[in-house]
């Protein structure tokens, strides 16, 4: 008598069960962005593999329009906006290269989340990477760029807060920074 024996590996489909982005409903009297969560998964953003964004991150998201107005709806989002937006098409070191910044949600491999802002060349044989800062935990699956009156970059990390960064560019070290606090709008 021949006796078989079959043993199945458990797996975990926790991480593909949830959704890239999702809203919980409650506490309702928070705002969406403040019940919001992003799951990233992928692992390459704007073509660019997630590992040359930050060697530590297992996965990331672009945040997008689309997602956030699926999501959401149009008029939520716009609201939240405030005319500003999750991606700038620009040459923000004066240069005259053209440059992407877009904001972006991340997951390091120890599992760690937050969100980031990055500046790109995407006009290039490889994408090159020129500007990464991220904020774990930020309390919010929010984040937003616009222009200051002097044309320098700045970056809101919630539609509600104070707290955006300006972003600029040194010219004698070649090389963008955080130069403090953005604007109040």
């Amino acid at each position: 008598m021949l006796l078989l024996v079959l043993w199945v590996a458990p797996v975990t489909v926790e991480a593909a069960d949830k959704a890239v982005f999702s809203v919980a409903a409650e506490p309702a009297d928070k705002p969406w962005w403040r019940r919001a969560q992003w799951q990233p998964r992928a692992t390459s953003v704007r073509n660019v593999p997630v590992k040359r964004l930050h060697p530590d991150w297992c996965a990331a998201e672009a945040l997008s329009r689309e997602r956030l107005d699926e999501a959401i709806g149009t008029a939520a989002v716009d609201q939240a906006l405030e005319g500003r937006s999750l991606t700038l098409e620009g040459q923000f070191d004066g240069t005259g290269s053209p440059q992407l910044a877009f904001v972006g949600a991340y997951r390091r491999c120890s599992g760690e989340q937050g969100l980031f802002v990055a500046i790109i060349e995407p006009a290039r044989e490889r994408v090159r990477m020129r500007f990464l800062v991220e904020v774990p935990d930020p309390g919010s699956a929010l984040a937003m760029l616009a222009r200051e009156p002097d044309g320098t970059l700045a970056v809101w990390w919630c539609a509600d807060c104070a707290n955006g960064n300006r972003i600029a560019f040194n010219r004698d070290k070649r090389e963008f920074y955080v130069a403090g606090p953005a604007t109040r709008r």
